[in-house]
């Protein structure tokens, strides 16, 4: 059984961004908060909620200062990898039904 890498499923310059994109916890909080559940769409509040719940063991961020961080950094560069689309004027980030989200392991990992 071949085992795929990023490498061999994405052009180098997509592999860069979407290892950017999972640099930070919050971010992969986010696409945790996609991969389980149902929603396609989800609220910059409804994620900053998710993020700062799920994170409380590492930090004391509150879910405004987390609000601030996924709408100046870390939506739009999960959506600059292609990964989910960001309204920054609706403050609404669309599943794209990445590949990458039904990697729980890459998730874990990165």
């Amino acid at each position: 059984m071949e085992t795929l890498t990023l490498e061999a499923e994405f052009e180098p310059e997509a592999v860069d961004r979407i290892l950017s994109a999972l640099a930070h916890e919050h971010n992969r909080s986010v696409l945790n908060y996609f991969r389980n559940s149902s929603e396609s769409r989800a609220s910059l509040d409804d994620l900053a909620d998710h993020v700062a719940t799920e994170e409380t063991s590492s930090g004391l961020e509150s879910s405004e200062q987390v609000a601030v961080h996924l709408h100046h950094a870390g939506l739009p560069k999960i959506a600059d990898a292609g990964i989910l689309d960001y309204d920054p004027r609706t403050k609404t980030a669309r599943n794209r039904d990445h590949p990458l989200l039904a990697s729980s392991e890459l998730l874990a990992v990165a």
